[in-house]
């Protein structure tokens, strides 16, 4: 995403360069491995630590008695509510906080809740916190230093040897760098999770200077986090978890714990932040619902999950969420929305759609439009399907790049007045969120996107829940929104592709992609002609 910060032309001729060395290591090189050498380390797990007898344990065990073998969930749509959840349940934590992210970035967010992670381990909460080492570079001294606490672990997933120049691992052992850890879970004393979407990161919660993610998680209680602790502990003694200390060199990192709190207490009281943190706790009070109001849908669910082996590509095939959430999807009858911020369907996948719908299923999908798409050489390949999807029936829907002016309301403009981001920041718009619901009886939710990285390479997570009320509900939301939020696609009279803008008085028409340019059009198209889909 560094190159979002890029003008378009540059951001494109990067992307396509980068893609040309890539299909050239390929070729020629085969993978060895550069793992850095890893000391044996006492295997922990969630269970080690019983936390039935903390106010949250209490609170949550009364509610499973109610409703054994069942799992209650809350939807967290907006960003403001899904921080202040994320803040009430570090505070709220007794005993132990298990976080595992694909990214944590230094910045307000990132800062913010750091600060709050070291409250909760001064006051003897036991934290293990598990990053994936690819976006880990510029937060490595952070994660050092967080380590000198006696309360706080730091783990990196499948780390770079090579610290400073990560090109060599690239180049040496591209078969292991290039499977990565997506999962996002956040559990506290073991009794409340949340997974989704949303990394630790400024765009993830509307407080970015250059655009927002559009994204969501689900709060689980009851069955589901059983599963969730065990595939976190199943990540944290996993060969590939490195405790920082093994990895990063502190005769480079000269950022000690004291100063790091310091830095992180002197970020938390700026003026900007706390107008932050009260527009969120405003926005819902989340501790006097959890603790006073909590009303939770209480349903069968069924967390899917990769295997940590599946970085080794030595997962078997029962491992791999995708086989799982196969087995455990109805067949459809009535309708499918899919919601994916990175969309390569594949032939197989593409067919499979198309069959549904030529069977009287409405399907329907939602992905980043060009401009949306935070990576663009991701469009070229599922552009590659658009119009075999369209003839075939499927319906198509582009998330708009900015926000609608009638949506631009006045949280939006508070937002920016009081945290000093910009308007057109917080208007800038992509699409994150992964799910998918089937019929009225169904609803994915995870880290999961639909593309072959998704399905092949990375490891995910997420839960099925077998929820008639949240699938009658997104089905609603989509179906009054759409139009809204996101371009139509349809085919014209001579079968090329138009896109569609609903707009309050008036419908506009585009016979060429929006937002862009010719040169951008061809490059993207001779990209799809490379054999890089699987890597998507």
């Amino acid at each position: 995403m560094k190159y979002l910060a890029l003008s378009q032309p540059r951001r494109f001729y990067v992307v396509l360069q980068n893609m040309a060395i890539l299909l050239c290591v390929l070729s020629v090189l085969s993978a060895c491995s550069t793992l850095p050498k890893r000391l044996a380390t006492p295997a922990k797990f969630a269970y080690d630590i019983e936390t039935n007898d903390t106010s949250l344990g209490q609170l949550i065990q009364a509610l499973k008695i109610k409703n054994p073998e069942l799992t209650g969930y809350h939807i967290l749509y907006d960003p403001l509510d899904a921080l202040a959840a994320r803040i009430h349940l570090i505070d709220r934590a007794e005993k132990t906080l298990d976080l595992q992210y694909y990214i944590w970035d230094n910045d307000k967010i990132g800062s913010l809740v750091l600060y709050k992670i070291i409250q909760a381990a001064d006051r003897g909460v036991k934290i293990r916190l598990l990053i994936d080492d690819n976006n880990a570079h510029a937060m490595e001294g952070v994660y050092l230093a967080l380590s000198q606490h006696a309360n706080i672990e730091v783990k990196l997933f499948n780390p770079y040897r090579f610290r400073t120049l990560r090109a060599i691992d690239m180049v040496l052992d591209l078969k292991r760098i290039n499977r990565r850890m997506h999962n996002k879970t956040f559990t506290a004393d073991h009794q409340v999770s949340l997974i989704g979407g949303r990394n630790m990161s400024n765009q993830y919660y509307n407080i970015s200077d250059n655009y927002q993610f559009s994204d969501l998680d689900v709060m689980l209680v009851g069955d589901a986090v059983d599963d969730i602790n065990h595939s976190f502990d199943e990540y944290w003694n996993h060969e590939y978890a490195y405790p920082v200390i093994q990895v990063v060199n502190p005769k480079y990192n000269a950022l000690r714990f004291d100063s790091l709190k310091q830095q992180l207490t002197t970020h938390y009281q700026k003026v900007t932040v706390q107008n932050y943190l009260d527009l969120s706790n405003r926005s819902n009070d989340f501790e006097k619902w959890l603790n006073q109001n909590i009303d939770l849908n209480w349903v069968k669910a069924e967390v899917v999950k990769d295997a940590p082996d599946k970085i080794k590509a030595r997962a078997k095939k029962e491992e791999h969420l995708n086989f799982q959430l196969i087995q455990n999807l109805q067949t459809p009858v009535q309708h499918v929305d899919l919601v994916s911020a990175y969309f390569v369907p594949e032939q197989r996948g593409a067919d499979k759609l198309s069959e549904l719908a030529q069977n009287g299923v409405k399907v329907r999908v939602l992905t980043n439009s060009f401009r949306a798409n935070d990576v663009a050489v991701v469009h070229a390949f599922y552009a590659k399907y658009r119009q075999q999807l369209l003839e075939n029936g499927v319906e198509l829907y582009e998330f708009l790049p900015a926000l609608p002016d009638e949506a631009i309301d006045g949280t939006i403009e508070e937002l920016s007045r009081k945290t000093r981001v910009s308007l057109k920041g917080l208007s800038r718009s992509s699409l994150h969120a992964k799910l998918m619901v089937l019929d009225n009886k169904q609803v994915f939710i995870g880290s999961f996107n639909f593309d072959p990285r998704s399905s092949n390479l990375n490891t995910e997570i997420g839960v099925i829940l077998n929820s008639e009320h949240l699938a009658t509900l997104v089905h609603q939301v989509m179906d009054n929104n759409l139009k809204r939020y996101a371009y139509q696609l349809r085919l014209n009279p001579d079968n090329k592709i138009q896109w569609l803008r609903q707009l309050p008085d008036k419908t506009i028409i585009y016979n060429k992609e929006p937002k862009m340019k010719w040169w951008k059009k061809i490059g993207l198209k001779l990209v799809s002609w490379l054999p890089l889909e699987g890597f998507m």
